[in-house]
């Protein structure tokens, strides 16, 4: 490890970004053991689980139990174009680790091997779609704007609305292209929350994600942004303490975020909440300070004007 002399005017704001950084490496490490797995059907077995949490528990679903669930998979199935197998495995997941439950139905071939695999919320929403199989050459390669066509009849077909623009990327690993699409609700970002699409160099779908969060109501009455650079300046000078340490606002712009524990190590076991509106503050140190840091991300509550949260750039 390389050591840095600290000068004296830096010393406050180092040691909040070096507790921001020891709090990331150890909630990073509460999921570092390994999950024992319990199988069973009955609902008993799932409640027993839940109550020994964090663990990570599986119970078998049949086309009988759940026919929603499957008739949902095979529309999936069939709008992707993904293989079919020989038979069906549903199941439903626990995972106390992730605080997350969700159900799963694999296409299966005829020695067992998935094929395919599809992932659905508590709600039936699409958590992700997988196909196993491996490409064949092909002379073909499709062009960013046929990739993105290709995504959304598929997604389309399967039932899933997107909206706006897609963004598409060049994976030069396959010669393939990752589509994507930002959500946005009220007309404002939603930060993290997409539908991703991997297409293949031949313009065939290998995999569909989906992430998307629960949004609390919006507040009655926004805090303006001049009253949300008064709470990160406020912010800001109590690190530096009397340091008077540089800094310069990079920008503030107005999205759903999710609360975290980046600045408040007591929120560190709290439960995943519902997305807020906030202001996303980036600030720039200036000086010495930014041989540490590059850039400090804060999110301030919309409705209240207390800091819920943020991010850091090493």
């Amino acid at each position: 490890m390389r050591v840095r002399n600290v000068a004296p005017e830096t010393k406050s704001l180092a040691a909040a970004i070096a507790l921001v950084v020891g709090l990331v490496v150890a909630s990073g490490g509460l999921t570092a053991a390994k999950s024992p797995v319990l199988v069973g059907p009955d609902p008993a077995g799932m409640d027993s689980a839940r109550a020994a949490e964090p663990i990570r528990a599986e119970a078998v679903i049949t086309a009988d139990d759940r026919p929603d669930l499957f008739a949902g998979a095979d529309r999936v199935r069939t709008g992707f174009g993904f293989p079919a197998g020989t038979k069906k495995a549903g199941r439903h997941v626990h995972d106390g680790f992730q605080n997350s439950d969700y159900d799963e139905v694999s296409e299966l071939g005829s020695n067992g091997q998935p094929l395919a695999m599809t992932q659905f919320d508590g709600s039936g929403r699409l958590l992700e779609a997988v196909r196993f199989d491996i490409p064949t050459s092909s002379a073909v390669h499709v062009t960013g704007d046929t990739a993105a066509k290709s995504a959304q009849r598929g997604l389309s077909s399967s039932g899933l609305a997107v909206t706006g623009e897609a963004r598409t990327d060049f994976v030069s690993s396959d010669g393939g292209w990752d589509v994507h699409w930002d959500r946005v609700a009220d007309g404002l970002a939603v930060r993290g929350d997409e539908t991703r699409v991997h297409v293949w160099a031949d313009g065939r779908v290998q995999t569909v994600a989906t992430v998307e969060h629960q949004l609390a109501p919006a507040p009655a009455r926004k805090l303006s942004q001049p009253d949300a650079r008064t709470v990160v300046t406020k912010q800001m000078d109590q690190w530096s303490g009397t340091s008077a340490v540089g800094y310069s606002v990079a920008a503030m712009n107005l999205e759903w975020v999710g609360p975290n524990a980046a600045f408040d190590a007591s929120k560190l076991s709290a439960a995943a909440a519902q997305y807020r509106l906030s202001w996303v503050v980036n600030v720039k140190p200036t000086g010495p300070e930014a041989e540490y840091i590059q850039l400090i991300t804060l999110y301030v509550d919309a409705g209240d004007g207390k800091i819920i949260g943020g991010d850091f750039v090493e």
